[in-house]
């Protein structure tokens, strides 16, 4: 059923949608913020309901005009909260964050230290498109609208992205005449250093991988995953070895935001290996090692658990013994790893395992888990798995600006009382 509705917008949702309630009903409505009050059109759900904006009432002073043309008239939905001034952004994360881990967490917070991005804009350094063919036939490459996820519009600029990383992608389309056979695919085009890294998903075959690959000079490495194969690399040019490595899967978006926030877990690791001399840490989901590499250094021991195996390699070169790295999944080898004095989990959007919950649960030893979330739902889910652990810190981290994606880092400490 639908109807039009005024509607008072009073909170930002974790999605990014503004949230007002009527009749008891939460209803969510796109693109608005704190404080508008709007006419809208009204979907009811039995739980929920959403909205379509008509017209504004009253705006919010929160609002600005958003920075990007593609963010209005083309509805991209790669953004959520461009309408939003920064302050009023980083209110939204952290009640989003505080909100997210009373509901589903059980667990009552104060709203979390929040760690400003540098830059609100041209952070991305590495952004994926849809790649899809024009009615000419003529390959483009664009994101999904917001209100159609089916739908692809042809990107233009993206304010949010590196200029450098557009600039690789309009090098990636002048050479789409060699792409994979298929009818749509999917790039991730990332900067690593100064030069850029490509992956393609999708397709059946690539005839002509090698005429693509030599029409790529500012490339160091191109990547194919084809239709229910696993990826590969098809092609490397005589550049950076880092470029060519496993950190094509692992490299940072932001790393203006990436660097000083694990910089932060490693403080907070040195502080607790200060305060109960650990001999030992395990770093979960370590990619290609970074933070591994760092408490290594430091003459901690490391145990640096990755599932991607040319990540793990990668780390293990970084790594002597009796500190390693073990290419398996966290949930396989959690449980015979430990005991360790600190464990640091960085989980993919998923969140843990159930498995990884239990071990830590019963964990010997282990004076603090250091939980580094991108997203808050798992977060908040994982935290009530573990309720032997009680919340010492919480702090957001602004890594992906105009968007409502948070990072959050956690430190769980055992509770006394369990």
């Amino acid at each position: 059923m639908t109807e039009r509705l005024v509607l008072e917008i009073d909170s930002i949702a974790a999605g990014g949608d503004g949230v007002a309630r009527h009749d008891g009903l939460v209803v969510f409505v796109p693109r608005t913020a704190p404080g508008d009050r709007v006419l809208a059109q009204v979907e009811k759900g039995r739980r929920f309901a959403r909205g379509r904006v008509e017209a504004f009432e009253r705006e919010s002073p929160a609002r600005v005009e958003p920075r990007c043309a593609h963010y209005g008239p083309s509805r991209c939905g790669g953004c959520q909260l461009q309408h939003l001034g920064e302050t009023a952004q980083g209110d939204a994360k952290r009640a989003i964050v505080r909100d997210t881990m009373r509901r589903i967490g059980r667990r009552t917070t104060d709203l979390p230290a929040f760690h400003r991005a540098p830059s609100a804009w041209r952070y991305r350094q590495r952004l994926s498109l849809a790649l899809r063919k024009n009615s000419e036939g003529a390959w483009f490459g664009g994101l999904h609208k917001w209100d159609d996820p089916a739908a692809v519009f042809a990107l233009e600029d993206c304010w949010i992205t590196d200029e450098r990383v557009l600039a690789l992608w309009r090098e990636v389309l002048a050479a789409a005449d060699s792409f994979p056979q298929a009818d749509a695919l999917r790039g991730t085009v990332r900067l690593i250093g100064a030069r850029g890294v490509l992956t393609i998903e999708g397709g059946r075959t690539w005839p002509d991988v090698d005429a693509f690959i030599e029409r790529l000079p500012s490339f160091d490495g191109v990547w194919w995953t084809a239709e229910a194969g696993r990826r590969r690399r098809v092609g490397v040019a005589a550049g950076s070895p880092e470029a060519a490595s496993a950190d094509a899967s692992f490299s940072q978006v932001n790393p203006a935001v990436a660097t000083p926030m694990f910089s932060f877990v490693e403080e907070q690791i040195v502080a607790r290996v200060a305060l109960s001399l650990p001999v030992h840490v395990i770093d979960a989901y370590s990619g290609t090692g970074e933070l591994a590499a760092a408490l290594y250094a430091r003459g901690i021991r490391v145990t640096a658990i990755e599932f991607d195996e040319e990540a793990s390699a990668f780390a293990a070169g970084r790594l002597t013994r009796p500190s390693r790295s073990i290419a398996a999944r966290v949930e396989d080898v959690i449980a015979r790893v430990l005991p360790a004095d600190v464990v640091v989990v960085n989980p993919p959007r998923a969140g843990l395992d159930s498995g990884v919950t239990q071990a830590l649960n019963a964990a010997p030893g282990t004076t603090a888990i250091i939980y580094v979330s991108c997203d808050p739902a798992t977060l908040a889910r994982d935290v009530a798995r573990l309720p032997s652990w009680s919340i010492a810190s919480m702090d957001a981290f602004d890594m992906f600006p105009q968007t409502a994606h948070v990072e959050t880092v956690v430190v769980l400490t055992r509770d006394r009382t369990s």
